[in-house]
């Protein structure tokens, strides 16, 4: 591997931490701790990966209420895996609050992070949410 992340592998390594924090709501700076000791390639990400895990974490309640509100009438929040949600998060958080990361490439990343992490169909479910956000 590199000496550094790309922005695809910093985005992915922000992924598991939110996942991981909406487990077992772990000590947020000891994962970052850990990660930079099992992963010294991500010292140069770790301003992107803190900003973005901070920031779906400050902001979880409002991304919650973004996912329910692009959701189809019959589905509610606790019925998404917990993969999906989390790679939700993360999407509509680089939407809504980074803004050199294009909406597109948000989708896109997200897209790509539900087929690797979660069921076949996720990605199409993820997909579909996040243009609706999008549209809005």
């Amino acid at each position: 591997m590199s000496s550094k992340l790309s922005r695809s592998q910093a985005r992915c390594e922000a992924f598991k931490l939110i996942f991981e924090l909406n487990q077992h709501k772990d000590d947020v700076d000891f994962l970052f701790d850990n990660l930079l000791n099992e992963l010294p390639a991500s010292a140069e990400a770790m301003p992107y990966i803190k900003n973005v895990v901070l920031g779906v974490m400050d902001n979880e309640d409002e991304l919650r209420g973004i996912i329910s509100a692009n959701l189809a009438d019959r589905w509610k929040i606790e019925r998404i895996s917990k993969v999906a949600r989390a790679v939700l998060m993360l999407a509509i958080y680089e939407i809504k609050y980074v803004e050199d990361v294009p909406d597109k490439v948000a989708i896109n990343e997200a897209v790509e992070l539900a087929k690797k992490f979660d069921e076949p169909d996720s990605s199409s479910f993820v997909n579909g949410v996040l243009a609706s956000v999008v549209r809005k």
